[in-house]
């Protein structure tokens, strides 16, 4: 009687599932991954929190790409809702993020600095599901330092350089769909 009661009892308390578990775990990815589900339901109040957390977080958008977080402060209080944004100074080299979008088959390559004897560290998330994404990571000699599918919530490639020197990130698009990604360098 037990053997027939204990797989039961064990499905049913296993956890399920929820949306917020397919989320990844990084805070900036997540925040990003939120602000667009806000803005794309029209959640005016929840993007809006979206931006005080992506200050407080110390994000910047990474250079030549769009502030989402001005962006989504206009689109907020073009809509009505007003909140204080605390106070907040930014650090010279904190956490940065970009969007990008790939056609079927394009890569994108981007150089980064990286300063030796620090942790470097670089998360991808897919904007949206199925993605057939890929990050590589290189180094000034070209030689690979990290090389993965962007599967699941998401992926990163952490290291730590042991000279300051610009790395080469990858992001290669190999499905057959167009397919959007959040990047966040630390």
């Amino acid at each position: 009687m037990i053997g027939l009661l204990l797989p039961g009892l064990l499905l049913a308390a296993s956890p399920h599932a929820t949306a917020t578990d397919m989320l990844p775990d990084d805070p900036i990815l997540r925040t990003l991954l939120e602000g667009e589900a806000a803005q794309s339901s029209g959640d005016h109040a929840a993007l809006l929190d979206r931006v005080q957390s992506l200050v407080a977080l110390g994000a910047k958008p990474a250079e030549g790409q769009e502030d989402l977080a001005a962006r989504w402060t206009r689109e907020a209080r073009d809509h009505g809702v007003t909140g204080t944004t605390p106070d907040f100074r930014g650090r010279a080299l904190g956490p940065a993020y970009r969007r990008g979008s790939l056609v079927p088959g394009a890569s994108l390559v981007m150089r980064q600095l990286f300063l030796g004897g620090q942790r470097a560290q670089i998360f991808v998330a897919p904007a949206a599901r199925p993605a057939n994404l890929s990050i590589r990571v290189q180094g000034a000699d070209g030689a690979t330092l990290c090389a993965k599918p962007v599967g699941g919530p998401q992926v990163d490639c952490a290291w730590m350089p042991l000279f300051t020197d610009r790395f080469n990130i990858v992001i290669e698009n190999g499905g057959s769909a167009p397919a959007s990604f959040y990047l966040v360098v630390r």
